[in-house]
């Protein structure tokens, strides 16, 4: 399979202004001259000219040629830029099947790419996670590790894992030496270090989830204390129908909004309260699902007015979830009634005052769901986006920890190195050294066509 020709819309379907058709393999050369034959044989070149099957013109085009390995899968590869016609590039696709080329699969480009040595596992990876980024955020964190960031810190782990063993099965090969007691002694404060260095990048993991995949948010509280308005008046937009009726939402809004980069995706919840009312109980139970799949939940209260049992019940909901919490004090343009002490003495958190009628406090809202966003981040770090790379970094510091406890209770040096070799492995799985073929397939499969 790897030795055929694949070819594929690179570009997103339907009309635009212009359709981009990949083609790579060792006769994608011959494809190429059947379809454009007046394309360039410079490496990189692009030529104008028409597609035509027959004597029927199927298009006007750009066409380009890479010689392989100079180019992304690292085979010869060719591109046809074709006007963005849905109709006419299907027509074009189906001319270049007939002169050699079979239709690609899911991200077969890039496994080709990773397969032929142009990048490792991550940074493969990192590419679907760049396409689908939606937000500055996460498209930063795909391209730091597209360049290798990870990858990088990887080997330079697992190279300093090799020294070891070298040194530990020294050890084991000369015993006349009398290597071990200093062997142990030189490398039990680096296997420390190693480990924490692991677990810490490990730990990153929280921040490159919410560049990722953005951070949601559940703005919960009674009814008829403007969490509606408030969902309004920080997407500055009327997403939310708001009235002076309780009860007025009645299932779950959701809408995105970036701050600073980071992708927010806020939850309108639908009053929580014991209700009877079979309708409004689906409502208060799609609440509670949003709040238990949210990182943060904006507990709304109503500032011109008193806390009440209904107020204790939310509260008691979100106690249940594993969510963070800020409190807000809504409604700072009404009669004050409820004070920050009030509700700190009650919840055991001061609250920010705002009031979604005016817009007063929101922008400081903004702020602090940013922080909260960015908490545990420095600047320039390398972060982990993938629970499967956060899986291999605690492997790999697990099986240090274990050489670590071989060393110090005088254990044999040959359990010393398996687990080191263990550590070694784990660390191969983030690049694709020692991946299996499963997990490989697992990972092409979510690419679109044409990547």
């Amino acid at each position: 399979m790897e030795n055929d020709t694949i070819a594929a819309v690179a570009t997103p379907p339907g009309t635009g202004g212009v359709a981009v058709i990949r083609i790579s393999g060792p006769e994608a050369r011959a494809v190429l001259e059947k379809v454009f034959p007046s394309a360039s044989a410079a490496h990189g070149q692009m030529t104008y000219g028409g597609i035509r099957r027959g004597g029927e013109l199927l298009d006007t085009a750009m066409a380009v040629f890479f010689y392989g390995p100079r180019s992304y899968t690292g085979e010869d590869t060719a591109e046809l830029h074709c006007h963005g016609s849905a109709v006419g590039v299907q027509r074009v696709l189906e001319f270049v099947y007939e002169c050699g080329a079979r239709p690609a699969q899911p991200g077969e480009f890039t496994r080709r790419a990773f397969v032929n040595g142009k990048m490792d596992l991550s940074q493969a990876e990192a590419v679907c996670d760049f396409i689908s980024a939606s937000s500055r955020e996460g498209a930063r964190a795909s391209l730091g590790q597209l360049a290798g960031n990870l990858k990088e810190r990887v080997l330079s782990y697992q190279e300093l894992l090799t020294d070891a063993l070298a040194r530990v099965e020294a050890a084991v090969e000369y015993p006349e030496e009398d290597l071990e007691d200093e062997v142990a002694e030189d490398i039990l404060p680096l296997l420390a270090e190693w480990k924490a260095g692991l677990l810490a990048l490990a730990q990153t993991y929280r921040a490159g989830q919410i560049a990722k995949d953005g951070l949601r948010v559940a703005i919960a509280g009674k009814p008829n204390v403007g969490k509606s308005s408030l969902l309004n008046a920080l997407c500055g937009m009327e997403r939310a129908i708001v009235a002076n009726v309780p009860g007025t939402t009645r299932d779950t809004i959701e809408q995105s909004i970036e701050l600073d980069g980071i992708r927010i995706y806020l939850t309108d919840t639908a009053g929580i309260r014991s209700t009877n009312d079979e309708i409004e109980k689906q409502g208060v139970k799609r609440s509670e699902n949003a709040i238990n799949e949210s990182k943060l939940s904006v507990f709304v209260l109503d500032g011109s007015g008193e806390i009440t049992d209904e107020d204790r019940f939310v509260m008691r909901a979100l106690k249940k979830s594993e969510a963070d919490l800020f409190i807000v004090l809504n409604k700072l343009d009404a009669c004050e009634r409820l004070s920050e002490k009030d509700v700190e003495r009650e919840f055991g958190a001061a609250p920010l005052r705002v009031s979604a009628k005016t817009g007063a406090g929101v922008g400081e809202l903004k702020r602090r769901l940013t922080d909260y966003a960015r908490q545990d981040r420095t600047a320039g770090e390398i972060l982990v986006t993938n629970e499967r790379h956060v899986f291999a970094l605690k492997s790999a510091a697990h099986a240090i920890g274990e050489a670590e406890d071989a060393l110090r209770g005088g254990m044999d040096m040959d359990c010393v190195t398996i687990d080191l070799n263990a550590a070694w492995r784990s660390l191969g799985e983030i690049t694709g050294k020692t991946v299996s073929e499963e997990i490989i397939d697992r990972i092409f499969t979510k690419f679109c066509l044409g990547k």
